[in-house]
């Protein structure tokens, strides 16, 4: 049996299962013990540990885990297989690792507070027994403790709030012997309100070794604000500290969003022999309003010679809604010289307010030399939805040999909320140079709600100029309409002579599954029937 004879076959057995199997179907009802099985099997493996049977205990925990590796009972199971591994006088060092393996995979469980105190008992077992390397593990979990307790009387002390808190809590930073502990007390410095308290953060964004610690010190400045804060970050900027506290000054600084910094953003991002602070200062810049920020970014944008910093204040520039930054995007994109830049600027105006916008990017379209940059433009008008770019963009659906130029003016028409799109649209599917816009067009009216016009999809099918591409795209969206005036067409396409467009047209009729359609599959059937003898 050949290829389209099998399809035909199978289309019209598809058909009379169809109703078999939407009368007999029958859906299983479904358990919901099977909801629970999870819990029932932790109730069981509990009632081993409850009866102190551990080794029993131990192998109903491991089988819930690999039954049901997602169940909330998992961290449960977890922390009784190890203690019963521990019960039934198993090594000390294979519990503890047990117990240290579920602590690092399940931090948060209710179990970890416990599994810490029973792998503390057993290393101070192993340390008596000569394992010294379990003494510095006992010391570090014992200083978790002592950091829980310390940051807890903290939390009271900053409530209370007087001067020998303060002090308490300054001295207790230089006494931390943790990370963790001391990135709390930084955070703490930064909310209260007192000379010690900014000079500590000042010491600590200086001179502690952890640079997390120390960029956590600067924020916390920041976040002060205050002539203060604000004086004590320019120090550092001007200083000769590293790079990295430079830069993390500098973020801090932009934080407090202090308009009088506008002059210093504008001269680092002109003169900082560190570029990155440059792209920082120029975003700071985004941050204040006003017309000097505004002429910063500008200047930068004129005379910077990095091109990311350039881009850094052009992305600044755009948030502020004003003629003159809208009139230096305009001379960005037509300039073109600057292709990066251009593109970016393009972007921007078609997002921008003014109304010039729609102006400017026709202006581009049809004057820039560089075709990516017609394409940002034409992207740029389609995000407007412009009814004012209707003629250009239909002008470029029909005309343009640039498949995808072509296609990106199709989706734009397709987005204009007067009813002019859709007759464009209609003017693109007969007339358009671009094959792919024509497959673009029904694309857009095949998703639409009710799918592509059946005579739409037909007047495709007959046309002398369309491709076999666009006549298969066709012949699915027949298909696709579930429509009885499809099915004439498909069956002159299914009983012609070009084998793939037959196979798509028998494949529609399935598709559409009424009587006429069966009807017209075995009449293909018939007509295609291999001659006697053959």
């Amino acid at each position: 049996m050949n290829t389209i004879m099998k399809i035909i076959a199978s289309a019209i057995i598809a058909l009379g299962l169809t109703a078999g199997l939407a009368a007999g179907a029958i859906v299983p009802a479904e358990d919901p013990a099977g909801q629970e099985r999870d819990a029932v099997a932790y109730k069981q493996a509990y009632a081993f540990v409850l009866e102190e049977r551990w080794a029993g205990a131990k192998a109903a925990m491991d089988d819930l885990v690999r039954a049901f590796p997602k169940s909330a009972w998992v961290d449960d199971a977890r922390f009784w297989s190890c203690y019963s591994q521990e019960k039934l006088g198993q090594a000390a060092e294979a519990a503890f690792k047990c117990y240290q393996k579920f602590v690092d995979e399940y931090p948060h469980s209710d179990w970890a507070d416990d599994a810490k105190s029973n792998m503390i008992r057993l290393a101070q077992g192993l340390a008596k027994a000569g394992k010294t390397e379990y003494q510095t593990i006992i010391r570090s979990y014992q200083q978790e403790d002592e950091d829980e307790i310390r940051m807890t009387a903290l939390f009271a002390l900053q409530d209370i709030g007087d001067e020998a808190a303060v002090d308490t809590i300054l001295d207790l930073y230089d006494k931390a012997g943790s990370a963790r502990l001391k990135r709390q007390i930084v955070f703490m410095l930064g909310d209260i309100e007192s000379p010690e308290a900014l000079n500590k953060l000042r010491e600590i964004a200086l001179g502690e070794p952890d640079e997390e610690i120390r960029r956590a010190a600067l924020f916390a400045v920041g976040d002060r604000g205050g002539d203060e804060a604000v004086d004590m970050l320019k120090d550092i900027l001007a200083s000769d500290a590293s790079a990295d506290l430079r830069r993390h000054a500098l973020h801090a600084l932009a934080d407090t969003g202090e308009p009088e910094l506008a002059a210093l953003y504008t001269r680092i991002a002109l003169s900082d022999p560190d570029k990155e602070m440059g792209r920082v200062a120029a975003f700071a810049l985004q941050e204040i309003e006003g017309e000097e920020a505004t002429r910063g970014l500008q200047r930068i944008l004129k005379e910077s010679k990095d091109r990311e910093i350039r881009q850094a204040a052009l992305f600044a520039l755009t948030d502020r809604d004003d003629a003159a930054s809208f009139g230096l995007l305009k001379e960005i994109a037509l300039d073109g010289s600057d292709k990066d830049l251009a593109r970016v600027a393009l972007l921007q105006i078609g997002e921008s307010d003014s109304p010039e916008a729609t102006a400017v990017l026709k202006q581009v379209l049809a004057s820039a030399k560089d075709d990516e940059l017609k394409r940002f433009a034409l992207m740029a008008l389609a995000e407007r939805g412009a009814d004012e770019a209707l003629d250009v963009l239909l002008q470029t659906a029909l005309t343009s040999t640039d498949d995808d130029m072509a296609q990106m003016a199709v989706f734009a028409l397709s987005e204009l909320e007067s009813g002019a799109g859709r007759e464009a649209l209609k003017q693109v599917m007969k007339s358009a140079k671009s094959p792919q816009a024509r497959r673009a067009v029904l694309m857009v009216i095949s998703g639409e709600e009710g799918g592509a016009p059946v005579e739409v999809l037909i007047e495709v099918l007959k046309s002398a100029d369309a491709d076999a591409g666009l006549k298969h795209q066709a012949i699915f969206g027949l298909g696709e309409s579930k429509s009885d005036e499809a099915v004439p067409v498909l069956l002159e396409i299914a009983k012609g002579q070009d084998s793939r467009l037959a196979r798509a047209a028998v494949m529609a009729l399935g598709e559409i599954g009424t009587d006429k359609a069966k009807a017209a599959l075995l009449e293909v059937l018939e007509k295609r029937a291999p001659a006697p003898g053959a």
